[in-house]
């Protein structure tokens, strides 16, 4: 969800997922826009996302300092595999370090954002790392879609199941498996305010405290996005939340119209996710 000048803005190296729409790829947030591609979305286009090029990989770690790579979630995305195999292949193996975050979107721009804050203050790699995967295993993420239609024919939900929620006009909300490697249907509610419950709940079980960062990210629906995040506000006031635009990667996935909600630790952090 950063574009490569955004990251260099913190001495980030971005190295950037692929979407393709027919015969047309792109590089996101480089070649395409994200009104563009939801356009050609809704125009009828099937999209699909893919893993950076190992190429581009290994040439981001061409340098003589050592490298933290915060890979996408594997099982969502291939680009902790391609990560791995670039180490291999890289000029300094030895000075790559590849992190599979486990997550994406917000929980992934805070990992990266608390990686450079340690980094800063001297943190011990031994020290860096176990501070990372207590975030990971913090971070946990829901799927409100809209666009049944889109699911069905993306194959993320069955002919019956889409027909099912369209004309009864339900709202399932996704999250993520135990395994971490899939979406799967959590609940479906009659409304946006009884699926934004079912989500408080499960915040709750999950162990939400204070020191929790809630972010709402939307592609183009920001009214649905407002409301569930006035919602959870409500519920959880002592929490820091932000409002966030998806990108074309995560639209493939999620589709038009769908809100994200996820949740991380940022205890003993200073860090703003929702700083580009």
């Amino acid at each position: 969800m950063l574009s490569c000048s955004e990251g260099k803005k913190h001495g980030l190296t971005i190295v950037p997922l692929s979407v393709t729409i027919g015969h047309e790829s792109w590089l996101e947030n480089e070649e395409i826009s994200k009104e563009e591609f939801l356009k050609r979305v809704r125009s009828g286009g099937i999209p699909s996302s893919a893993a950076p090029s190992i190429g581009m990989t290994i040439e981001a770690y061409d340098c003589e300092e050592e490298v933290l790579h915060v890979a996408m979630a594997d099982g969502f995305s291939g680009a902790y595999d391609v990560a791995c195999s670039a180490k291999t292949q890289a000029r300094h193996p030895d000075r790559v370090h590849v992190l599979n975050s486990e997550t994406m979107c917000i929980p992934q721009r805070a990992l990266v954002y608390r990686a450079m804050e340690l980094l800063a203050a001297g943190t011990s790699k031994e020290e860096l790392f176990e501070q990372m995967h207590a975030m990971i295993a913090s971070a946990n993420s829901y799927l409100v879609p809209e666009d049944f239609d889109f699911l069905r024919r993306g194959g993320r939900l069955t002919p019956m199941a889409a027909r099912f929620a369209s004309i009864l006009k339900v709202i399932p909300v996704m999250t993520v498996s135990k395994d971490r490697l899939r979406i799967e249907k959590m609940s479906t509610s009659r409304t946006i305010a009884a699926a934004t419950r079912a989500v408080e709940k499960s915040l709750r079980s999950w162990g939400l405290r204070e020191s929790y960062y809630i972010s709402v990210s939307h592609a183009d629906n920001y009214k649905r996005a407002r409301k569930i995040a006035d919602l959870l506000k409500e519920a959880f006031p002592k929490n820091r939340m932000g409002i966030f635009n998806l990108g074309p990667a995560f639209i493939t996935q999620g589709g038009p119209g769908c809100v994200a909600i996820q949740c991380v630790d940022l205890a003993g952090s200073s860090i703003d996710p929702s700083s580009v």
